[in-house]
């Protein structure tokens, strides 16, 4: 479904006697399939494709005359939905409900405050966050609130010093060591969360930037350990398990900036341990990326 949106004001003029005229609605135009506007030395005229309703905005002598243009669009809009209320899923402003979804956010993510020695890498580690595959939320002005549905899985990993993690034996991870005569390839750390976001989003006036805010609540359904290694023969081996316990409930704090809801920076920080207290291992994560499609 395809909306143009186009609202016309009448700027105040001030004559010679500095009198003020108010700003009035000229045209209102609802569905069009065309709109055509010119401008010449005589002012700005405004018309449908078939010519059948139009206006001519006329310039005082001696006018000083500024226009300004702004188009906003996403690639992530849902298709389908009704633009009664002329909310942000349908690319323009205004007040109301509406449906929509967002992009996604790839980055690095930081294992920080790693206790037991440490050992997991920012620079190998990574994360893909869906922010909200659906979210339902209330626009007004510049702003919307919503509420999401997504999705994040995030790869702690470690391929330095033959690092080799292990269950503890009690819920917990622990360093220990590799099978002897095996060469340590990685070894990572994977957890899954379906994720609620709460976000706040402001519209910067006369730009097309767009910054967001807000916590995430995540709901860590998946969490395992696989070792990557070569064994003496040569032959590339996995080592997969999942005996032992995550922490199944956390809270994030997600920021965003973007650049015409296409693509920005994010950073997203929670200060909740990713794995149950009794771990000998454990630390809080810290994300920067990009987003596409915020």
């Amino acid at each position: 479904m395809k909306k143009i949106l186009l609202p016309l004001m009448l700027f105040p003029f001030l004559s010679e006697a500095q009198t003020y005229t108010p700003t009035d609605t000229l045209l209102n135009i609802s569905n069009p399939d065309k709109v055509v506007i010119t401008e010449s030395s005589k002012g700005t005229r405004v018309s449908l494709e078939d010519g059948q309703e139009s206006i001519l905005i006329a310039y005082p002598d001696g006018a000083n005359v500024k226009t300004y243009r702004h188009t906003s669009k996403s690639i992530f809009n849902l298709p389908g939905l009704p633009c009664g209320r002329r909310t942000e899923s349908c690319g323009c402003h205004g007040n109301g409900w509406d449906f929509s979804m967002d992009g996604v956010c790839i980055g690095l993510v930081d294992a920080m405050g790693q206790t037991a020695g440490g050992g997991l890498q920012w620079s190998k580690s990574f994360e893909i966050n869906w922010l909200s595959c659906l979210n339902v939320g209330y626009e007004f002005s510049r702003s919307r609130i919503y509420l999401g549905l997504g999705f994040a899985w995030r790869n702690y990993k470690a391929t330095a010093d033959a690092r080799w993690l292990q269950p503890d034996g009690d819920g917990g991870v622990e360093w220990g060591s590799a099978p002897e005569g095996v060469n340590v390839r990685a070894t990572q750390l994977k957890v899954f969360s379906l994720q609620l976001p709460l976000m706040y989003t402001w519209r910067i006036p006369k730009s097309y930037l767009k910054w967001r805010m807000g916590p995430i609540l995540n709901f860590n359904t998946y969490s395992s350990i696989k070792g990557i290694y070569d064994d003496s023969a040569g032959n590339r081996c996995e080592y997969f398990t999942k005996e032992f316990d995550r922490r199944p409930f956390t809270v994030d704090l997600f920021a965003s900036l973007s650049y015409q809801s296409a693509i920005g920076i994010y950073v997203r920080y929670s200060p909740m341990k990713v794995l149950g207290d009794a771990s000998p291992i454990n630390f809080t994560p810290f994300s920067v990326g990009l987003t596409i499609g915020l």
